[in-house]
């Protein structure tokens, strides 16, 4: 669904800036970003506020301005899966641009959230009207697609630890979408989350950020929801462990 009343000119810009600051459009020029901008809408969400309802079937990909999101999903008996929790820069849904298939991820804001809603038709136009545009689309797509292999592999190979230090490096590093340096130190996961994205229980997960702490790994946070990466350099040594 596209929105074809005209924005503002401040609202635009507020847009337009937004896109900015995503790795995907870096390289894009400034009237592909301002046509962009204008088929666009910004919103702002709640913590725990949905951004997609049930029943919505809007074709639209997400940029986070500010916040975070979790993508996750429930089966039938409440168990909760965590795919990723993306912040600030990020983008997601990009599915949009290249088929008709639906969401199979619930995507909620787990803090006061702005949230870009791009309509994946009116993207789609730009990219096919300037098809070297393509390369940064897939370039992350192709990241995060190694991402995910690497993933299923070590949930079958791979040992907690190693698993454990592998998701907290996915996060440091955007999933994919910083490919040079480091993005995020402090990130703001609880151990729950963790453990829904390993699979694991929330104790043993606490166990291992313990043991990481213990090493010189995280520093000391007060809490449940704030992981310090204090020596990156030995959480990339331990990702690569046997």
């Amino acid at each position: 669904m596209e929105y074809p009343q005209p924005v503002s000119q401040s609202t635009r810009e507020e847009i337009e800036h937004g896109l900015s600051t995503c790795a995907v459009f870096f390289d894009w020029p400034k009237d592909r970003l301002r046509e962009l901008a204008n088929a666009a809408r910004a919103r702002h969400y709640r913590r725990r506020t949905p951004l997609v309802s049930r029943g919505n079937h809007q074709r639209e990909v997400f940029v986070i301005v500010s916040g975070s999101i979790e993508i996750a999903a429930t089966n039938a008996a409440g168990d909760k899966y965590i795919l990723s929790v993306l912040g600030a820069g990020q983008i997601t849904r990009m599915v949009h641009l290249i088929d008709d298939m639906q969401p199979i991820f619930a995507f909620d804001a787990r803090a006061d959230s702005h949230i870009i809603h791009i309509p994946g038709a009116a993207m789609r136009r730009i990219l096919d009207a300037e098809p070297v545009l393509w390369r940064s689309i897939a370039q992350t797509m192709l990241r995060r697609y190694r991402m995910s292999a690497e993933i299923l592999q070590d949930q079958v190979l791979g040992s907690v630890r190693r698993r454990t230090a592998i998701t907290l490096l996915n996060m440091v590093y955007r999933y994919g979408d910083a490919s040079g340096a480091p993005c995020d130190t402090e990130l703001r996961v609880s151990q729950t989350d963790l453990a829904n994205m390993l699979g694991v229980s929330r104790q043993t997960v606490g166990k291992e950020l313990a043991q990481f702490k213990d090493e010189g790994v995280l520093g000391c946070n007060e809490g449940y929801r704030l992981v310090t990466v204090v020596d990156l350099p030995r959480l990339h040594r331990i990702a690569a462990e046997d």
